[in-house]
């Protein structure tokens, strides 16, 4: 994984659209929960997969377009492991919780405000900032991912909702400030229209609640 993200921060261009396949898979399968898990969580693991995630964002739009299901994929679980378990839990409870978790996070050991903050640039600079550029190369504009990426915001934004809403687990207030400027560029992006079409059949009135009180501070807040 650290080749693969040495690779791209330093030979980025030389990534092809077959080769996003394979790294997109990769990285889900990563992510991905089991039941088995390390005694010690790797920040090391989640540094490469944030750098690869920025890393394509920013300097291979004109192929991450075509991928946006996988990249939505990807940081939806990213903002789902920046959360811990609640305390006190069962015996049965815990074991099912942590089963949501990928092998190289323990459950007594979870990411920290650090993590955290490594990760909202990837939401905000290298998604919502991008601009349309010219490939001086091929004579094209590479689109930038943050407009047809909008469809597939909401599903990122649910796992923030999720995460705040699930009582088993617990978003503390540090990596939610953390968090925070990532989610404002998620809402630029959904749109009202979207929003809407988002919150009337996949949320329950908990996270409706919590939704509109995003939203509101996104209104106030993050627009500026």
């Amino acid at each position: 994984l650290g080749l693969i993200a040495k690779h791209c921060s330093d030979r980025v261009a030389a990534v092809r659209s077959v080769d996003l396949g394979s790294i997109w898979s990769l990285l889900c399968k990563m992510l991905s929960g089991t039941t088995d898990h390390d005694n010690v969580s790797s920040l090391a693991i989640f540094r490469c997969i944030v750098s690869i995630a920025g890393s394509l964002i920013r300097l291979r739009r004109d192929i991450v377009t075509h991928t946006l299901p996988h990249l939505a994929f990807v940081l939806h679980r990213l903002l789902l492991i920046t959360r811990r378990m609640r305390l006190q839990l069962g015996a049965k409870q815990s074991k099912l919780v942590a089963g949501t978790l990928p092998s190289w996070i323990s459950p007594s050991q979870p990411l920290g405000v650090a993590e955290s903050r490594a990760l909202s640039p990837v939401l905000t600079h290298s998604l919502s900032q991008l601009t349309a550029h010219r490939d001086c190369r091929r004579n094209t504009k590479a689109e930038s991912p943050a407009k047809p990426f909008a469809k597939h915001a909401g599903h990122v934004l649910l796992a923030y909702i999720d995460s705040m809403n699930d009582s088993l687990w617990v978003l503390t207030p540090e990596i939610r400030r953390e968090l925070e400027p990532g989610q404002f560029s998620l809402c630029e992006m959904l749109g009202e229209y979207n929003r809407y079409a988002l919150t009337a059949p996949a949320l329950d009135s908990n996270s409706k609640t919590l939704m509109k009180s995003l939203w509101r501070e996104y209104e106030y807040v993050g627009k500026g």
